[in-house]
């Protein structure tokens, strides 16, 4: 019964391990027009879909799904966007492996309803309790920044895109004891470090819209180094990037880009009537690697 209670608690301490949800997530400009961005890590084959809805004052909202984990983020016809990167690092993965729906995709689409940013920060603080991690959001005039978590309060600080971009990754910003910390996860806070590191290099001298996508898809380390931006690490728990989202939002551009190799890309739905003209130009880029 020993060594079948070790085996039971050695699956377990696995199956833990692979609970990590890590992203690189920016915000700031474009040609002197706010932009947001994500690539998006998993330990799993992501399957994703995109969702085009009309509410009832007629707010466009388009939004990515997770269609494992219910995980959602997008832009609203007035150009409100928002984006986030995991602080507790075991909020999305762990939806999957326990058929659990998360709690964070309608935190982040409710948020779309709103046209004032002010109210758009209120719900993502306070709906449903309040979204962890760090969060951008951002309109035509304004880009914020939220960092809260289940031990700390949010810290909502406006963003100055005219000292370049804003990078957040999966250790604490405003909180230093949240997300990886070097006592706790010395290997992951290094790779957080240094993969937030790699992406303000990489997009200091960014000026185009079309180039900050590629630009987090980098790899400067051994092809399956934890370090990289672009990660393809083989191990069980291993993390991927299985996708990107950019927003322009004066311009009310969203693209989605995947890899084929790491996500199924399962189309657009579109919920608006037959006759509604669409507001949000909607751009799927397939990212096929070079072997």
């Amino acid at each position: 019964m020993k060594k079948e209670h070790k085996l039971i608690e050695s699956v377990i301490s696995r199956l833990l391990l692979k609970r990590v949800d890590e992203c690189i997530i920016v915000a700031g400009s474009a040609e002197g027009e706010h932009v947001l961005a994500k690539s998006r890590d998993r330990n799993y084959h992501a399957r994703v879909k995109i969702v085009r809805d009309l509410l009832d004052d007629g707010t466009e909202i388009v939004y990515f799904e997770d269609l494992d984990t219910g995980y959602a983020e997008g832009m609203n016809s007035h150009g409100l966007g928002v984006i986030n990167a995991a602080l507790s690092i075991s909020e999305d993965e762990n939806e999957v492996k326990g058929k659990v729906r998360s709690e964070d995709g309608p935190r982040m689409v409710n948020a779309l309803q709103y046209k004032d940013i002010d109210e758009a920060i209120k719900a993502l603080v306070g709906h449903k309790g309040g979204i962890k991690g760090h969060t951008f959001v951002g309109n035509p005039k304004s880009l914020y920044s939220i960092e809260m978590s289940s031990e700390h309060t949010p810290v909502i600080t406006p963003l100055d895109p005219s000292t370049g971009f804003d990078v957040r990754t999966n250790h604490g910003y405003d909180h230093d004891g949240a997300g990886y910390t070097p006592d706790r996860r010395p290997a992951d806070y290094m790779s957080s470090k240094i993969r937030k590191a790699q992406a303000e290099v990489e997009l200091s001298d960014v000026n185009d819209f079309e180039e900050i996508a590629p630009s987090l898809a980098k790899q400067h380390f051994d092809h399956e180094s934890n370090d990289n931006m672009l990660r393809r690490v083989p191990t069980e728990a291993g993390m991927v990037t299985t996708s990107q989202v950019a927003m322009h939002l004066p311009k009310k551009e969203f693209i989605f880009y995947y890899f084929p190799s790491e996500c199924d890309f399962e189309g657009i739905i579109d919920k608006t009537p037959e006759d509604h003209d669409p507001k949000i130009n909607v751009r799927v880029v397939r990212r096929d690697e070079k072997k």
